[in-house]
This record gives structure tokens, sequence and C-alpha cells, in this order.
């Protein structure tokens, strides 16, 4: 999730650096109907300056309900023919009605993910969603979710397997717990989102994989990273690409770690002092 706050030069270059890294989407939010405009990018014009400079990631946006349905889908259209069909969609906060009137107006070809708020939302998410999105503020309710998100695609008569569960993830990776808690407190953002040692992943490289392989065991599909807005936010970039799971099969919460390798034969060995 790119921070729409960044100068577009810096937006654009994050942009691009995650695409080139290998980052499967980037995503920007929206802001609340009732909050005052902030400073930055307008989350569909950062899209648009996105779409330019990512030539392989897709691009998702997760807005609140401060539009009409009719008029999202117009947007929608645009910018996912002008991406080349790479534009995902997540709604925050809405109601049946809403949803089931821009999931007919989008079609099938633009991904659609719900956030999970309550039972009713999960109803929909059910119905017409391709995922459904757990926010960071409920990051300890995620095994109760999972159950619950299971139930109401039993009850849809759909299989629990075709609905992905994105999540909502403040993210600090240093190489060290003190520079990953550096990272934390300076950016205000978590503030909101919640501190990435509660909500999210954090740490170093290693307890950050621990923590991702716990994620998907629970049954988590899709990370949305909240990134911190920092000068070197370039290396956690970097660190987020080696954290992916690839298999559940294969990486396990507590596995052993593999043994390191032998050192070269050609390799004599340190020097020892007289």
């Amino acid at each position: 999730m790119l921070d729409t706050r960044a100068p577009w030069g810096r937006f654009a270059q994050l942009a691009r650096i995650c695409d080139e890294a290998g980052i499967d989407a980037v995503w920007v939010g929206d802001r609340r109907e009732s909050s005052s405009k902030p400073a930055g990018l307008d989350p569909w014009t950062a899209l648009s300056l996105a779409s330019r400079e990512a030539q392989r990631a897709r691009l998702g946006a997760m807005f609140w309900v401060n539009r009409s349905a009719a008029q999202v889908a117009a947007m929608a259209a645009t910018l996912d023919a002008a991406s080349g069909g790479r534009l995902e969609l997540t709604l925050r906060a809405t109601h049946a009605a809403y949803a089931l009137r821009l999931r007919k107006l989008l079609g099938l070809g633009v991904p659609l993910a719900i956030e999970a708020k309550s039972t009713a939302t999960l109803r929909v998410a059910a119905r017409v969603a391709d995922d459904v999105l757990v926010p960071a503020t409920r990051s300890a309710d995620l095994p109760t979710l999972v159950d619950a998100i299971n139930g109401a695609c039993q009850r849809a008569g759909r299989d629990p397997t075709s609905l992905g569960v994105a999540m909502e993830l403040p993210v600090s990776i240093g190489r060290t717990t003190a520079e990953a808690q550096f990272r934390a407190e300076t950016e205000t953002l978590f503030a909101i989102v919640g501190h990435p040692r509660d909500a999210g992943i954090f740490g170093t490289l290693e307890q950050c994989q621990e923590r991702v392989q716990q994620l998907a065991h629970a049954g988590v599909t899709d990370l949305r990273c909240v990134l911190p807005n920092s000068a070197d936010v370039h290396d956690v970039i970097a660190q987020l690409t080696a954290i992916a799971v690839g298999t559940v099969d294969v990486f396990v919460p507590g596995a052993p770690r593999s043994k390191a390798p032998d050192p070269p034969s050609s390799w004599g060995g340190r020097r020892t002092a007289p």
C-alpha cells in the first residue's frame, strides 16, 4: 500500500521499485466521506500515475463509499482499460445494495473485495466478492473471522476456497528489532492503522517470515502491507519480497531452520592467534 502523501516523483519511484522487485500489486487508499481532504495525491490520480510506472503489478484502490456505484464503475472501467486489465477494487464500509449494484456494473472483469466489518458484510462478500479484507484493527480476531467467512460461504452455497482472505497489515522490517522499532515509532500513519508489533508484521527478517507463515496457515491468501513513509522504505520493500510464503505445505510455523551450508572445501578455516 503506497502512501499518497508522498510527492509525485517519489510516489512514482516507489511504484516502479515495487514493480521491479516483484511485488504482486500496489494499492492506494481513499479517505472517509466525512474527513477533510488530505494533503497528497487523489487515490484515483495516484493509480493512474502508478499504472505508467508499474508495468507488471496489479493496481488496487481501497475506498470508502463516497461516490455512487455508477461513478466508481465508470472510473474503474477507464483505469482498467488504460492499465491493460490490471485493476482491483476493495470496498471499505458498505451495504448490500451498493455492493450488488457495483458488482453488476463492473461485471466479472475487475476483482472486487469487501471489508469484513460485520456478519452482514460477510454475507454480501460470499455472494459477490472475490476476496474479503480483514482490517489491521481486527488482526486479533483473525481465527474467528476466518471461521465466519467459511460459514458465510457455506450458507451461500459457495466453496470457501474460492473466496480469498486479504489482510491489511502495517509493516516495519529491520536488520535489528531496534531498527524496526524506530521505523514504526516515526511513522504517524501507524497511529491510525495500528502498530506493526501488535497488528502487523514487525521485527527482523526471520521474525517477519515466521509471522507470515502463521498468517498463511490461518487462511490469509493476500497481504496488503502498509509501508512506513521513511527515507529507507526501499529497504523495507526489498525485504518484503523475502517473506512471501510459496506454499503452506513447505513453510510451517515453528519448523527448524535449514542447516547452514558447509564452507567451501578449499577454505582453510579461520587463522588461530599464536
